[in-house]
Formats: C-alpha cells, sequence, structure tokens
C-alpha cells in the first residue's frame, strides 16, 4: 500500500494464488477480519491476468502451480511493478527452488504448513520494505530534484561571481585610465566616454556644480545629444530627475522620458530613457553623470549598480583635477609675483651697487681704512643679493618656461676653460685647486654659451663651498654617448644616500639649519638641471660620505636628434652610513 494508498484511505491489496482450494477459503476467511483487499486466483494463468489489470501491495503465490507456475508469475509480477513484494509458498521438496527464487527477487517464502499468523507477520514485513522501498524512491526523485536545482542556483552564482569579476576589473581599469590625466577636461572626456561604454548608452552628459552648488552646469557632452546640450547649460536644483538624484544622492532611472513631467529639462534632448548617477565626494554632490538611451534594452538595477561605482571613482578623480587646477593657478600667481618683486628691486639695487662702486673708487674719493673695508662688505652683499635676485628671475623662468636662451654651434671646450678662467680667483681664496682636464679636440654643440658657463659657475662654486683647504677640484670633459659629459670632482665630505633625494629641487638644501655654514638661495642645481635640460642633456650627482661628490651633466651632439641622455637619473648616487655629509646647494 502505497503512501498515496493510505492518504486516500484506500486498503492494502494482496493478491493470493494456491491451486488448493480448501487452502484458499482458509485464506479467505482469516484475511476478512483484517482491512486487507484479498483477491484470490487458482491458477498461474488467473494471477497473471489480475496483474495485468491491477496494481498489487503484495503477490502471494504457491511455488507449484499447474500451467504456469509460481516463478513465472514472480517474474511478470516483477516485470509489471519492480517494488511489489512476492511470498512465495511452498512445500519440504521446493525449499530449494524457494531459496533460488529469492535471488530472483522474491521477498520472502513460506513452508506448508505454515501459521496464519505467522503469514501476516511476513506480509507485514513485505509491505513495510515496500514503504520504505517507495520513501527511498521519493527521497532519491528529491534528492535529484534539489541537486538540478542547487546546480542551476551554482551556475546562476557562478555567472554572478564571473560578471561581478569582471565589472570589478573593469572598473579597476577604466579608475586607473580616467585617474592618470590631472588635466580637468582630459578627465571629463574620458568619464563621459567609459560611462556610456560601461552601460551601452548612446549618449552621456557630464554636469558639475556651480553657484556653491545651487545649479549644474554641463561641462561636457557626447553622441547624439551634443547638438542639444546647450539646452542644459544650467540646471536649478531641484529640477526634475537630475535635482531628484542630487537631493536623493543615489541613481535615479527613466525608461520613459516621454511620459515624464512636462518641465523634465531632459524631455529636450529628445532620448526616450536616462540613467543619472551623482558625483560624491565627502558629503557633497560636485556633479552628475547622465547617459541616454540603452542600446540594447532599458536600464536596469544592475546599470545603476555599475555606474554608481563607477561614479565613486569619477568623483575623486574630478576632485583631484580640479585641485590640481587651483593649485596650479596658485603656483602660477606665486610665480609671477615673485617674478614682478624681483624685477623691481633690481632698479633700487642697481643704483646702490653703482654708488657704492663710484664711493669706493679712490679717483674720486679718498676714504679711510675702516669705512673703505665697510663699503667692500656693503658691496659684496649688494653683489651676493644680486646673485640671488638673478637666480630666483631665472627660477620663474623656467617654471613659465621662458628662460630665453641663444642656442648656437659653439665649441664646448673653449667655453668651459673661459668660466674656469674667472673662477680661479674664487677658489685661490679658499686656497683650492682647479684642475682642467678638457682635450683640445671637442666637437662643436648646439649650446648657449652664456647659460652653460651658468651651471659651470654653479657647480664649481658648490664644490669651492664644501671642500677642504688645499684639496683639488677636477673639471673633466669627455665624449660619450653622442655627446658631451661635463664632470665636476670634488673630495668634500659628501652627501648620504638619504639626502641625495634633496638635491634638484627648489628652495632645497641639505643642511637647512639656522646654524649652516654656507648660504644660498637653494636654487641653483635646479636651475642648473633646467638649463641642461633646455639643451636637451641631462644632470646627475654620485656621492660618497666622506669621500667627495662628482656632479656630472651630458649635453648631446648636433646631430638632427637628441639621443637618449646616459646613466643613472638625477639625484642618483651612492653613499656610506657614516661620517658628516656635505651641504650641496646652488650658490
Amino acid at each position: 500500500m502505497t503512501d498515496l494508498d493510505r492518504a486516500e484511505g484506500r486498503k492494502t491489496s494482496v493478491l493470493v494464488v494456491d491451486d488448493e482450494t480448501e487452502l484458499l477459503e482458509v485464506l479467505k476467511d482469516f484475511f476478512e477480519l483484517t482491512t486487507y483487499d484479498l483477491v484470490l486466483a487458482s491458477t498461474g494463468e488467473d494471477a497473471i491476468a489480475h496483474l495485468k489489470e491491477r496494481t498489487f501491495d503484495v503477490v502471494l503465490t504457491d511455488i507449484n502451480l499447474p500451467g504456469v507456475d509460481g516463478l513465472e508469475v514472480l517474474r511478470s509480477a516483477k516485470e509489471l511493478d519492480p517494488e511489489v513484494s512476492v511470498i512465495l509458498i511452498t512445500g519440504n521438496a521446493s525449499v530449494f527452488n524457494a531459496v533460488e527464487a529469492l535471488r530472483k527477487g522474491a521477498f520472502d517464502y513460506i513452508t506448508k504448513p505454515f501459521d496464519l499468523f505467522d503469514l501476516e507477520k511476513v506480509i507485514q514485513k513485505a509491505l513495510e520494505r515496500r514503504r520504505l522501498s517507495e520513501e527511498n524512491r521519493r527521497l532519491l526523485v528529491n534528492l535529484k530534484e534539489a541537486n538540478t536545482e542547487l546546480q542551476r542556483h551554482e551556475e546562476k552564482l557562478k555567472q554572478q561571481v564571473d560578471l561581478a569579476t569582471e565589472r570589478i576589473t573593469t572598473l579597476y581599469e577604466i579608475g586607473k585610465e580616467i585617474s592618470s590625466s590631472l588635466n580637468l577636461n582630459r578627465t571629463l572626456e574620458r568619464i563621459v566616454e567609459k560611462s556610456t561604454q560601461l552601460t551601452h548608452s548612446s549618449a552621456g552628459l557630464l554636469l558639475l556644480s556651480e553657484d556653491e552648488g545651487k545649479s549644474l552646469q554641463c561641462r561636457l557632452a557626447q553622441g547624439p545629444a551634443v547638438s542639444r546640450w546647450k539646452s542644459l547649460d544650467s540646471v536649478t536644483i531641484p529640477s526634475g530627475l537630475i535635482g531628484r538624484a542630487v537631493s536623493t544622492k543615489g541613481p535615479v532611472v527613466s525608461n520613459d522620458l516621454a511620459g515624464a513631467a512636462a518641465d523634465e529639462p531632459l524631455k529636450t534632448l529628445g532620448a526616450r530613457s536616462a540613467l543619472i548617477v551623482p558625483l560624491e565626494q565627502d558629503g557633497d554632490v560636485q556633479g552628475v553623470i547622465v547617459v541616454l538611451d540603452k542600446s540594447t534594452g532599458p536600464f536596469t538595477p544592475s546599470d545603476e549598480d555599475v555606474l554608481a561605482l563607477f561614479a565613486s571613482q569619477a568623483a575623486i578623480a574630478i576632485h583631484n583635477a580640479r585641485i590640481y587646477e587651483k593649485i596650479m593657478e596658485l603656483d602660477r600667481l606665486k610665480s609671477d609675483f615673485v617674478a614682478v618683486v624681483s624685477h623691481e628691486l633690481r632698479t633700487p639695487l642697481t643704483s646702490i651697487k653703482g654708488s657704492l662702486e663710484i664711493l669706493t673708487d679712490e679717483r674720486y674719493f679718498k676714504i679711510p681704512a675702516q669705512q673703505s673695508e665697510l663699503l667692500r662688505i656693503s658691496r659684496a652683499n649688494v653683489d651676493r643679493l644680486e646673485a640671488l635676485i638673478n637666480d630666483i628671475l631665472d627660477f620663474s623662468k623656467l617654471e613659465s618656461s621662458k628662460l630665453s636662451t641663444n642656442i648656437a654651434l659653439a665649441d664646448l671646450g673653449a667655453v668651459l676653460k673661459g668660466a674656469l678662467a674667472n673662477l680661479e680667483t674664487l677658489a685661490s681664496g679658499r686656497n683650492l685647486r682647479l684642475v682642467c682636464e678638457i682635450p683640445g679636440d671637442l666637437p662643436m654643440l648646439n649650446i648657449d654659451e652664456m647659460r652653460i658657463v651658468q651651471v659651470i659657475n654653479n657647480l664649481v662654486s658648490n664644490a669651492v663651498k664644501f671642500s677642504e683647504e688645499g684639496e683639488p677640484i677636477t673639471i673633466r670633459a669627455e665624449l660619450e654617448d653622442e655627446g658631451i659629459v661635463v664632470s665636476i670632482e670634488d673630495r668634500g665630505v659628501g652627501i648620504s644616500k638619504e639626502n641625495l633625494s634633496k638635491l634638484f629641487q627648489k628652495f632645497s638644501q641639505v643642511d637647512s639649519s639656522s646654524t649652516r655654514k654656507t648660504g644660498g638661495t637653494g636654487l641653483g642645481l635646479i636651475i642648473s638641471k633646467g638649463i641642461v635640460e633646455e639643451h636637451g642633456g641631462r644632470i646627475w650627482v654620485e656621492s660618497q660620505v666622506g669621500k667627495g661628490s662628482t656632479f656630472r651633466f651630458w649635453i648631446p651632439g648636433p646631430g638632427p636628434e637628441i639621443a637618449a641622455p646616459p646613466r643613472q637619473a638625477a639625484g642618483e648616487g651612492t653613499s656610506s652610513d657614516d661620517g658628516s655629509e656635505e651641504a650641496q646647494s646652488a650658490a
């Protein structure tokens, strides 16, 4: 009896097959006292006919039947219903056949004569086995269905993971791309371009906040909406879908712009659908991204999610680009201010210098020795101040790319020797020797003689400042990498590795304390670097603490193309970890 049979109140059906009429009568009388639905058959043929007409829970059959025997009934019953329980009745002489029948699928067998109550117990066991078998089959079906559902969910989850991974990878790559430039206009172009790409949209707009967040101005438009973007030149907040995105600080989507309110600003663009995502930075909305008309259908929550993630990266990129623009503007104003002030200082300084020159000229004035010494000190400091002002002016010109250069074909060797001749007085005043190792057959180079002399003056002056008395300062020029390398080598205290990075930076000095022994603006090296780079060359330093420093710069040959600079980058070098360090800074 199946679970469905029990649920519907049906009786357990039992088919009894035996050719002994008396036994059938006894079984009929006995089973009438039970709830079984009993069907009797006296031949194997009748039994098979009953099996074909209906389903039985248990078949009780004698093995030895005239014609079709019990084994054939067993076979037919199992073919029609594999779950049916067949119990065989056999005499003592047929026990061997009964055991063989068990191997063919019979549930059990009983021998004649048998106890009716024992028979009922066997039938109960057979029914229990059938119930368990049906339960097992049901569980297997449920398990199969559950496995199928689990597999479906697993496949769906895998697709979602693959999609999420692809989106994260795409967003990471796009984020790097939009952050690679600090130019605001270029950043905005990339943001709109990638927004339409991510959402498969035909057009995109980017509006930024103006008037302290009271309105939005359309800064960029791409796609069919470009010709009509002027209608969104300024959007007052709150206003339509854009205003809702700003006020809620969340994505807003409309797949039916035609049915939107009459005063909806986006309707003027002629688009069918729109997705608006705010650009939020530190809790403030600095603008919105608008994408229009998705090519593959309506905008979905997935489009909202991916564009919202991208907008968070875009907001940072825009914020950085805006800050960079402000910094560059302030830097330009600073440079202009320094240039103007420095230029204005030169006029009174020239007047003071001229007056001091006249006062110290014995042809015009006879001045006591003490006053003459004071005038000499004043004149030296005026010269120093003039040099500082010239450095500041040159640096300002370098920053604004306005440093004047008059490049022409010249003999670099002669230029170097002339500059060193003028520096002999400076070196001899410190009891230092300038060793010149400049060959006479150096090729002609395209240089600005005055600027190259300025570089030599800066580098040799540095070497003089930080060299011990009696030590040599060697200046070399050598052919290298289709150009000429000029080296200024000293035996000073050197520069430690951690301080090399401070070189070639504006207003930078290794010893910046108030007790430093040498003066200067800290601009000499960066001005020298700028001059060398103006010539297409490169400058660098090699140094070891306690052993001295060697500054080198390379100028390319006069070929049609400038060769790549040799060796290491500016500021690189070696150092030891002990000893004092050389406070290298520009004169």
